[in-house]
């Protein structure tokens, strides 16, 4: 079977697999104690969407960012997440990470954050801080949408209807100041703030070696394709790989010295 045919196969597959009603299933049958790669989440709250279950149980959640977690982590480095959801990735990142390396994990939701930090005990990662604010510019606090699932919530900028809760804010810059983070990797899946990062905080993404993003669409922002093209433009940084959406950034200096 040809490539291209064995990938169309596939993704059929994976669209007839990767259903609520089968992520529902496998938590009835598993105690919503469903496997990925290695390790175990617990999925007993009903925030967590089933199709995030049966995503979990075919290995394909977030699946281009765990590749490039993998492939690119800088293990030797601290590592700053923002935006953390359920915990999987936070996991992931945490048992990469050389002994002795810092890990801060930022996560908005603080119903999100009492399931992270319950992923992260099920599976044995300790030492990582869990901060429970939202990255936001020229305020202290936000309105944070919560939504009925763990794919809803995000900063809300609109006067849209729904219920919101107050959030802490606090810019990049004062996280890394806070923590005392220097030449550390940056993981970042945050819904479209890194729109805003960029534009009002370059500077502070200076401070990391490598950053992994997930990117988005944000109204007067613009397209994730968008995005991706002015990163580098904005700040010393190259593109070294990407899939979709989903990119890795060098630092120049890195680059050029052959460093990475």
């Amino acid at each position: 079977m040809g490539t291209p045919l064995r990938a169309k196969v596939a993704s059929a597959v994976g669209a007839a697999l990767i259903r609520p009603a089968v992520g529902r299933f496998a938590a009835t049958i598993l105690g919503n104690r469903i496997p990925f790669r290695g390790l175990t989440v617990d999925t007993s709250d009903p925030l967590v969407h089933d199709g995030v279950k049966a995503a979990l149980l075919f290995g394909a959640y977030e699946s281009a960012e765990y590749r490039f977690v993998h492939r690119y982590l800088l293990r030797d480095r601290d590592a700053l997440e923002l935006g953390g959801s359920i915990g999987v990735m936070t996991a992931t990142i945490r048992g990469l990470l050389n002994p002795g390396r810092r890990h801060v994990v930022v996560e908005a939701d603080p119903r999100l954050a009492t399931i992270l930090r319950r992923n992260l005990e099920l599976n044995g990662r300790r030492d990582v801080v869990v901060e429970e604010v939202a990255i936001a510019y020229g305020t202290d606090s936000v309105r944070f949408a919560i939504g009925p699932t763990s794919l809803g919530g995000r900063i809300d900028d609109s006067q849209r209807a729904g219920e919101t809760i107050e959030v802490p804010a606090v810019t990049l810059a004062g996280l890394i100041e806070h923590h005392a983070f220097d030449d550390f990797c940056l993981v970042s899946d945050v819904e479209g703030v890194e729109w805003q990062i960029l534009r009002e905080d370059a500077a502070a993404l200076t401070r990391a070696r490598r950053i992994i993003i997930e990117t988005h669409d944000r109204d007067g922002y613009g397209g994730y394709e968008a995005f991706l093209e002015e990163l580098p433009r904005a700040i010393p940084f190259r593109q070294i790989d990407r899939y979709g959406c989903v990119a890795v950034f060098d630092h120049i200096e890195d680059v050029a010295n052959g460093k990475r």
